[in-house]
């Protein structure tokens, strides 16, 4: 069984090699893979953010601990954003609305996603208080704002 084991294995990495970064456009794959978990990574945040607008303006009824995940996962989401935006994909075939601005003044954008974390957090922290909820969106949408004002084409 052991040797069954390993002969499988073996066959397996050899399938893999050969499928691998021998295709010519494997950058291109690569470049379009990224692009596509960058736009991921932000279609979860504008989910969570269109849930908890949804809460805000009274047209769903949500429990504070359901509301304080999806502030949460904005958090990370913005915990993961720099190393999500980090590899330039000149390569990429995958249409995305980031500019070139993005790695150009790369200390700026990666430098904003802190303050996502922060507001976030924030939200978060006033799960069960529509008032605080409120002005805790406000700073959070502004943060988005911000950064799609200068980064992200129309």
């Amino acid at each position: 069984m052991k040797h069954l084991v390993t002969a499988g294995l073996f066959s397996a990495m050899i399938a893999a090699s050969t499928v691998m970064p021998i295709n010519a456009n494997a950058d291109e794959m690569m470049d379009n893979s990224a692009v596509q978990n960058r736009q991921m990574l932000m279609d979860g945040i504008g989910g969570a953010m269109g849930t908890l607008g949804c809460y805000l303006k009274g047209q769903c009824d949500l429990p504070d601990p359901v509301l304080r995940n999806l502030a949460n996962g904005i958090a990370f989401a913005a915990a993961s954003g720099p190393a999500a935006f980090e590899p330039k994909t000149m390569g990429a075939t995958v249409k995305t609305t980031a500019t070139e601005k993005v790695w150009s003044d790369w200390d700026d954008f990666s430098g904003r996603f802190p303050e996502l974390k922060e507001a976030a957090l924030a939200m978060a922290a006033a799960a069960g208080d529509k008032s605080a909820m409120g002005a805790a969106m406000g700073n959070l949408g502004k943060t988005c704002k911000g950064c799609h004002d200068t980064y992200r084409s129309k």
